[in-house]
């Protein structure tokens, strides 16, 4: 029997996202509430990121990471979000029409 696995998609963060990350975490070091915790989530983040089969983009694995609620902390929810751009508001639904 051959032991042939599948390779993973090689992934490496583009300058941008590298930068992102360097300024994010200075950020989050100084916030007293929360701030711990959401780098905690910026460092699952990275993990993840690298670890999931699905071909995506960084920030845009952010953004979804943190819309499915996966930071644990209220507070670290909070300063991902802002410093993702995503608002407070969730999108609106669909209004199905009766036919």
């Amino acid at each position: 029997m051959s032991k042939v696995t599948a390779a993973l998609p090689r992934k490496s963060l583009q300058e941008h996202e590298r930068q992102f990350l360097k300024i994010a975490g200075q950020h989050l070091a100084e916030e007293k509430l929360g701030g711990a915790a959401a780098m905690a989530c910026l460092l699952d983040m990275v993990a993840s990121w690298h670890a999931t089969r699905v071909n995506i983009e960084f920030g845009d694995y952010c953004k979804r990471w943190v819309t499915e609620g996966n930071a644990k902390s209220k507070l670290a929810d909070r300063l991902l979000r802002d410093l993702l751009g995503l608002d407070d508001n969730p999108p609106p639904r669909r209004i199905r029409r009766a036919a």
